[in-house]
């Protein structure tokens, strides 16, 4: 990796965890209104979709196709595979430049 690109993996990594404090921090706040109103109020508690809006941006209601476990697994072995071709092509070329 070149120094560019070290520093833009970096901005990336802090920019990651500034995002996850934050929304950790959010739901924190959140959470405590939540708590309050259970303790305080609990007739005038919200419902969730009132309380966590976003919800019904990460809720698809569209049925997805169910993937089956076979088609993983022969994902996952072809992954493994050119894996071990590369690591013996890598090993082929070190050998033919000794």
């Amino acid at each position: 990796m070149t120094f560019v690109e070290i520093l833009d993996q970096m901005r990336a990594n802090r920019k990651i965890r500034q995002d996850k404090i934050t929304e950790q921090a959010v739901m924190d706040h959140k959470q405590a209104e939540l708590i309050a109103y259970a303790f305080n109020d609990p007739q005038h508690m919200p419902g969730l979709k009132k309380a966590y809006p976003f919800l019904d941006k990460l809720i698809d209601d569209e049925p997805h196709e169910e993937i089956p476990e076979w088609k993983l697994e022969q994902a996952e072995f072809l992954s493994q595979a050119m894996r071990v071709k590369a690591a013996v092509q890598r090993k082929k070329e070190a050998e033919n430049h000794v």
